[in-house]
């Protein structure tokens, strides 16, 4: 190879980094990464290999291991020494935290949206708030969560605070898992769809202190239900691989134990 950065013999050929390397081919696939994290598409607890997700998204490994670093600090994902990366998964304690934080976050974003939201907004909105209410009363169908994140994503978008939203995608991101689960209580997921409502028509009003308060009592209400339910759940029997065996595939837990003193 030449200094020049051709390599001579038969045609010559640009020394270039290839486009694995280049910084927006990165962003693009921490982007990638964060969103499938946050949207639930890996499971709580599931291990994320490097190769495969670097065939999946046809790029180097470069990159990925990039992502990867990034999306440890942003805390959704955790490297274990010689042992790979994995989602990050939260202990009953950790939730707990992250429930009573959601809720103050999440408060603000109502008192914000009741006050920026527009009009063509706010019928979104109203369609999103019904939308959750759809279907039988403290039945959960497959809409159900779908229906109960988009309100939720739209009354964040809504706010139109860029610095209140990247700190929501975070917390929110950490509690997918558990709003799976809280979803699924019995009677929560009409609990919730009427709050929804109430929260809409708060905002519908541009009441924002209502908004807010409304909001907040909706996520403590979703806090203390997990927390009661975390709290009658016995750990799972895990397999060599870390992952519950139900006899017919294997799923990979979250965290159910409390963290140790």
């Amino acid at each position: 190879m030449s200094e020049n950065g051709l390599e001579g013999g038969g045609g010559s050929v640009l020394n270039l980094a290839t486009i694995a390397d280049h910084p927006s081919l990165q962003e693009r696939a921490y982007q990638t990464l964060r969103t499938a994290i946050l949207d639930g598409r890996f499971a709580v607890g599931e291990r994320l290999y490097e190769s495969k997700i670097a065939e999946q998204l046809g790029i180097s490994r470069n990159p990925v291991r990039e992502s990867f670093r990034r999306l440890q600090q942003d805390g959704l994902v955790d490297v274990r020494p010689r042992g790979g990366i994995y989602v990050a998964s939260i202990s009953i304690e950790e939730a707990d935290d992250i429930y009573r934080v959601r809720g103050a976050l999440e408060g603000l974003a109502a008192r914000l949206a009741a006050e920026r939201i527009t009009d063509s907004e706010l019928e979104e909105l109203k369609s999103l708030a019904f939308g959750c209410n759809d279907g039988v009363p403290d039945e959960l169908n497959r809409s159900t969560v779908s229906n109960a994140d988009h309100f939720h994503k739209a009354v964040h978008e809504f706010a139109h605070s860029p610095q209140l939203l990247e700190p929501l995608q975070l917390i929110y991101g950490r509690v997918l898992h558990y709003r799976n689960v809280t979803l699924r209580l019995p009677g929560r997921a009409g609990v919730a769809s009427q709050g929804h409502v109430e929260i809409y028509q708060a905002i519908a009003k541009r009441d924002g202190a209502r908004a807010e308060l409304v909001m907040r009592d909706h996520i403590e209400g979703a806090r203390i239900s997990l927390m009661r339910h975390l709290d009658t759940v016995t750990p799972p029997e895990l397999n060599p691989e870390g992952q519950v065996a139900t006899g017919e595939e294997s799923v990979t837990p979250p965290r159910w134990s409390r963290r140790d003193n």
